[in-house]
């Protein structure tokens, strides 16, 4: 699962401001409403299948090797897409872990 270790480097590069990664969090205000929530923001997990995919599917493979395989070649999880969301400053890690984290 090296793409999943790599993530978080690859974020380092893309968000970092001064080596950091900064979380942000919502803060209300009158047009939200004091929620510090405007709109929406989708959260998104696609998985296309390559080749090799395709043949562990076949083959019946173990989802720990799937799961491998499709991150490895550049899929995100819905946890890696909301993540990617909160650095971004679309959302916030609450937002995230209620609807990831069951």
């Amino acid at each position: 699962m090296n793409a999943v270790i790599n993530v978080p480097k690859e974020w380092t590069e893309r968000y970092a401001e001064g080596g950091q990664l900064k979380f942000h969090r919502a803060v209300g205000c009158a047009k939200c409403n004091k929620t510090g929530y405007k709109g929406r923001v989708g959260l998104h997990e696609l998985m296309i299948a390559d080749e090799p995919a395709k043949k562990l599917i076949q083959e019946r493979a173990r989802v720990a090797e799937l799961f491998s395989r499709v991150v490895n070649s550049g899929m995100r999880t819905l946890k890696m897409d909301g993540m990617e969301k909160v650095l971004m400053g679309l959302t916030d890690l609450k937002m995230v872990r209620s609807v990831c984290v069951k």
